[in-house]
């Protein structure tokens, strides 16, 4: 049965099919009552032959029970990345399941804020969680209590397949660098370098997604006889001239880098050091649609971004829970999200669709 089926199935449908009253049929569904094994034999057998959903607001308004979800995400500005996740979030919020989502937020450029973050969450009481993978060697301990409490997550980000989650909303971070090594790879001779512009972490080496899309980035690039060296630019976010000298140092002792990339959301940091020194020969590479990248690559400077729809992410991961926590309905563990690409070309007709 198709999805648009779905709800044109009515309680007095189900009933005529398994040849029950409408009330027998009502306390089957809500659990309410006595039935016979023979009439809950045929109305569960219709149940499955017309994959019958029960209306999941109709439900959640009825019970009356209210339910606090925690959203676990990097502090964010209007226009980056997470704001578009946590639009998401809010969008879900507002479907009305009797849910309310808390925000809690960390530096994610700092492993000593996640730390501090997961001890006041170890304080509070709530029924789901939506959590962010960056920090994964303190995330997969932290989920261990949440089992032990009884309490699901859904990763979004990354995934970590060796946790008990709930479902995954994101995508193969391994993949999402194999593309950004292959829009590299596709317009540079094999032989050139390429710069990795890395963020400095304060008490880390990396996120999570970091490490995976450089993986797949290696693997692609070994794969197909890649003969250039990678660079590594240790970039700071908000020193522009102390990027500026090592960037200027590394250029000029290795005259064959002909590629850049970055692994997160500030490909914005190298494109703006390109144009600042009119190096229109180098190509770059990064990720996430959000402003800063976006007028970049609209510039040119930026010649491919991969994109991975965090708004849908958000959205996804919230709805998820609610048809557990309500319905008992389990998502498929791993939903991976398109990778998008995007070029000068197209970027003016990209929405982030949060479908």
């Amino acid at each position: 049965m198709s999805d648009n089926e779905h709800t044109t199935v009515r309680i007095v449908d189900i009933a005529r099919m398994a040849g029950v009253s409408v009330a027998t049929v009502d306390r089957v569904i809500h659990n309410r009552g006595k039935v016979s094994e023979e009439n809950l034999a045929r109305i569960n057998e219709v149940l499955r032959r017309v994959d019958y959903r029960p209306n999941l607001i109709a439900r959640s308004l009825a019970s009356g029970r209210r339910y606090t979800l925690c959203a676990v995400m990097p502090r964010f500005a209007p226009g980056e990345y997470w704001a578009d996740f946590e639009a998401g979030i809010a969008r879900a919020e507002a479907v009305r399941y009797n849910v309310t989502v808390r925000r809690f937020c960390f530096d994610q450029y700092d492993r000593s804020s996640f730390e501090s973050l997961l001890e006041t969450l170890r304080r509070e009481e709530f029924d789901g969680a939506v959590i962010a993978t960056l920090f994964a060697e303190m995330v997969e301990p932290f989920t261990r209590e949440l089992d032990a409490r009884g309490v699901p997550y859904v990763f979004v980000d990354s995934d970590i397949p060796a946790c008990n989650r709930l479902a995954y909303f994101g995508t193969s971070s391994f993949d999402a660098g194999a593309v950004a090594a292959r829009l590299l790879f596709d317009r540079l001779d094999p032989g050139a370098d390429i710069v990795v512009g890395r963020i400095v972490h304060r008490g880390d080496a990396g996120s999570n997604q970091w490490r995976n899309r450089e993986a797949g980035f290696r693997s692609y690039l070994e794969a197909h006889a890649f003969r250039g060296r990678l660079h590594y630019a240790a970039l700071r976010l908000d020193d522009e001239a102390c990027n500026g000298r090592v960037l200027d140092e590394m250029f000029r002792e290795n005259p064959s880098i002909a590629g850049a990339v970055t692994f997160n959301s500030t490909c914005y940091i190298l494109a703006g050091y390109l144009a600042a020194r009119r190096r229109d020969g180098v190509r770059l590479v990064g990720y996430d649609v959000i402003r800063r990248n976006g007028e970049m690559l609209s510039a040119g400077v930026v010649t491919a971004l991969v994109a991975q729809r965090p708004e849908a992410q958000g959205y996804r991961a919230v709805m998820a829970l609610c048809e557990w926590l309500v319905e008992g309905r389990a998502p498929s563990k791993v939903n991976n999200m398109p990778i998008d690409i995007l070029l000068k070309e197209n970027i003016p007709y990209y929405k982030n669709n949060i479908i």
